[in-house]
């Protein structure tokens, strides 16, 4: 029996594909992953493209894909953090998209807590350190005083509390002010490091900002951020939904906003986003006019950049049904790992009735089944296939439940 076979039949026949058959099974999309190596290789460049989406149906492979590039991402030494937008985390809340981001955030090479190793990394290299304090305390790359302060503190602290500290800062947890001030007041560098009050969307936005430069002096690629299900955000009420698209945008980099230097943005939608949301609920006619009539002017042209690069990534990047060869590409390979992972010899399945609506996971699960009765009973079965379909219904709970993260935070 071959484990990691194994591991990756158990994987597709639940329909949540993992790392190992995200692997094993590969990628079919070759101009979606040259798309993303070449972001991946633009990314310390201000002028490179901004980042993008792809669109597919329900079972498509969207989120197969995603970790497919996650995979391609760290090949290159880049470190990835996968988010799925959800109740929990609004698009609408960029505080909480980078919380989660933080939370889910995974180095090439290591599993520890990324924030923390980098900066482990670092103490351990002093010229590097030196190397990123200089570069955050130049003003010409915007970032308030105490992200140098606690760069500076870095290379003498050794109390632990100072040390969780500062990892807290760079993490995006509550600013520990407080404590920054008392041991710069210990170094005899107070007058050195002024720490104003910071803006908390300026110290959000600095934050985005330093971490592509903290993994890349610990060794470290880009930072490649993937937001998945952003479909969800067709389920907000109007304000929150232009919000969304906002900072969509903002994420990606699109123009009218401040591309961060190290940081690549992919997101996946459904493909019937466009028609269902944006276009049957006006959003590009609404939506705008909704937030200036809130004074958000700026939120009101980027909603309209991220309602583009949604329709964009529905004409360019869509997972469309597979063809009769990806179908045959797909089931040879399923082949080989199904008898691998059971030490038993699957047999060639005809050819499967095509249609418009049977999405690759279908065509997977169902040969999956086959066999699994072929192998346990010594029989075959018919399959009976049903499309889910996507709900658009607002809902204000959604809503209710930002209002309560704002609060709390």
């Amino acid at each position: 029996m071959n484990l990691e076979a194994r591991i990756a039949i158990e994987a597709l026949r639940a329909g949540v594909p993992n790392r190992t058959a995200i692997r094993l099974m590969g990628n079919e999309h070759g101009l979606i992953e040259a798309g993303f190596d070449a972001a991946l290789e633009a990314a310390w460049d201000r002028d490179r493209p901004p980042g993008f989406g792809l669109s597919g149906g329900f079972g498509s492979g969207k989120s197969h894909l995603l970790g497919y590039l996650c995979e391609v991402a760290r090949a290159h030494r880049a470190v990835v953090s996968r988010v799925a937008i959800s109740k929990e985390t609004s698009l609408s809340h960029p505080a909480g998209v980078f919380a989660a981001a933080v939370r889910n955030v995974v180095l090439p090479d290591s599993t520890d807590e990324a924030v923390g190793a980098c900066l482990a990394s670092l103490r351990a290299h002093p010229e590097r350190l030196q190397a990123l304090e200089d570069d955050v305390s130049a003003p010409e790359a915007g970032f308030a005083p105490i992200f140098a302060a606690a760069l500076f503190l870095l290379r003498r602290a050794a109390a632990p509390e100072l040390l969780r500290a500062i990892e807290r800062l760079l993490a995006g947890s509550q600013l520990p002010t407080t404590a920054i001030r008392q041991a710069l007041r210990e170094a005899g560098a107070q007058r050195s490091f002024p720490l104003p009050r910071i803006d908390p969307r300026d110290l959000l936005a600095q934050r985005i900002a330093f971490l592509p430069r903290l993994f890349r002096a610990a060794g470290y690629g880009p930072w490649c951020l993937f937001l998945d299900e952003v479909e969800l955000i067709g389920r907000y009420t109007p304000l929150q939904r232009g919000l969304a698209y906002a900072e969509l945008a903002a994420w990606l980099g699109l123009p009218g906003t401040p591309r961060v230097p190290g940081l690549v943005a992919v997101f996946a939608v459904t493909d019937d986003f466009v028609a269902a949301v944006i276009d049957q609920k006006l959003d590009s006619e609404r939506l705008p006019e909704r937030l200036r009539l809130k004074s958000r002017e700026r939120e009101a042209q980027l909603a309209l950049a991220g309602i583009a690069a949604i329709e964009q990534s529905v004409r360019e990047h869509r997972l469309a049904p597979p063809a009769e060869r990806d179908l045959r590409t797909c089931h040879d390979k399923l082949q080989r790992l199904y008898s691998e992972a059971y030490d038993w010899a699957a047999p060639p399945l005809p050819p499967p009735v095509r249609t418009s609506s049977r999405t690759m996971r279908h065509y997977i699960k169902g040969w999956v089944t086959q066999w699994d009765l072929a192998r346990l009973f010594g029989r075959s079965g018919a399959l009976v296939t049903e499309p889910l379909a996507t709900t658009y219904t607002e809902d204000s709970s959604l809503d209710a439940a930002l209002a309560a993260k704002d609060e709390t935070e």
